[in-house]
C-alpha cells in the first residue's frame, strides 16, 4: 500500500519515485512507459491502468506553473489502484476490463523544475534569465526550457495563433514551427498510435471546461454536448464556448478536429493569476474532479452497450 501525499510541492523526482513504486507494487495492473524526453532529457512518463478496449487519456502540466494537475492525476491513479471506496470501483467492478486509462501526468518536466527550483539545474541559465525579463523568480513560468509554450505547438491552426511574442518567452511563444518541441512530439505520437476515445487535458486555473473548438453543430450535439454537460455538472465548472475566431494550437483543438471525438481542457481551481495553484486549494480541486473518470467511463460503457 503506497501512501500518497498531495500536500507538497510535487516535483519531477516525486513523480518518478511514485510511479516507479506503483509499477513495482502493481505489476499486473500498471504499465509504466517512457514515451519521450524533454529538452534536457527528463523522461515523459505514461501510465496505463486497465485492460479494456475503450481508452481514456488524461494528461497534465503542459504549462510549467500548473504542476498541481500532475498531483491530481497521480492521486487519481492511486485511488484507482488502492481505494475500494471510490464510487466507480464499487458500482462497476468490471470497468477496468472494459476501459483503459492512460495518464501522462507531467508533459513539461523541465518547466516544472524551473518553476520549483530556479536556474541552478539548467545549462542555458543566461538565456532563461533573458526570456524571463532578467528576473530570477520563475514561479509564473509556463513554457519549456527553450521558452516555447507547449500548448501552442499542435498543428491545428498553428499559423493563426494570436498573441505570439515571436521569440522565446516565459509564456505564449508558439515556437518557430509546430511540433518543434520534443515534449509535444512525445504526446502527439503517443496519441497517433492509439485509438483514444476521450482525451482530457488538465490545466489551471479558472474552473472552466473548453470542449468544442471549431467543430460543426452536428458533431457537437451528437457526440460532445452530452458528456460536456455531464462533466460541467459534476465538477461545477463552466462550459466555455469558443469565440468566432479561436486561437488554435492547443492539444484539445488538435484532438477534436483530427479525431472528431470528445476532448476537453479542464481548468482546475478558482482563478489565481500567473502563479501555481496554492496547495490549500487542492482538497477542493480533488473533490470537484473526483467523478470525472467515473463519468467518462460510464459514458463509454453505455455507448458500448447500445
Amino acid at each position: 500500500m503506497i501512501k500518497f501525499n498531495p500536500d507538497r510541492i510535487y516535483s519531477f523526482e516525486c513523480l518518478k519515485d511514485d510511479l516507479t513504486r506503483l509499477a513495482d507494487q502493481y505489476v499486473n495492473e500498471v504499465k509504466l512507459e517512457t514515451i519521450g524526453y524533454s529538452v534536457t532529457r527528463r523522461e515523459i512518463l505514461a501510465v496505463k491502468v486497465g485492460s479494456g478496449k475503450k481508452i481514456i487519456l488524461c494528461h497534465g502540466t503542459h504549462h510549467a506553473r500548473e504542476w498541481l494537475t500532475t498531483t491530481l492525476l497521480v492521486d487519481f491513479i492511486v485511488h484507482i489502484l488502492q481505494d475500494n471506496s471510490w464510487p466507480w470501483l464499487t458500482i462497476r467492478e468490471d470497468w477496468l476490463n472494459l476501459v483503459s486509462f492512460w495518464f501522462i501526468p507531467m508533459v513539461n518536466p523541465d518547466g516544472v523544475t524551473l518553476v520549483q527550483e530556479g536556474l541552478n539545474r539548467f545549462d542555458n541559465a543566461e538565456a532563461l534569465l533573458k526570456w524571463n525579463k532578467e528576473s530570477t523568480d520563475f514561479t509564473s513560468w509556463k513554457a519549456n526550457s527553450r521558452g516555447v509554450d507547449l500548448n501552442r505547438q499542435y498543428p491545428t491552426d498553428w499559423e493563426s495563433i494570436k498573441g505570439n511574442p515571436g521569440a522565446p518567452s516565459s509564456s505564449h511563444f508558439k515556437g518557430y514551427q509546430p511540433l518543434s518541441e520534443p515534449e509535444v512530439q512525445a504526446v502527439y505520437h503517443f496519441v497517433k498510435k492509439r485509438n483514444i476515445d476521450v482525451a482530457i487535458a488538465y490545466h489551471s486555473s479558472g474552473e472552466e471546461i473548453f470542449w468544442r473548438y471549431r467543430l460543426n453543430d452536428t458533431i457537437v450535439e451528437k457526440q460532445l454536448r452530452p458528456l460536456a454537460e455531464a462533466l460541467a455538472n459534476i465538477t461545477g465548472y463552466r462550459l466555455i464556448n469558443p469565440s468566432d475566431h479561436p486561437s488554435g494550437g492547443g492539444f484539445t483543438d488538435w484532438f477534436l478536429t483530427t479525431y472528431k471525438r470528445p476532448g476537453f481542457t479542464i481548468e482546475i481551481a478558482p482563478s489565481v493569476g500567473p502563479q501555481p495553484v496554492p496547495l490549500h486549494l487542492y482538497k477542493q480541486v480533488f473533490q470537484s474532479n473526483e467523478l470525472v473518470l467515473y463519468t467518462i467511463a460510464e459514458h463509454l460503457i453505455k455507448e458500448k452497450d447500445v
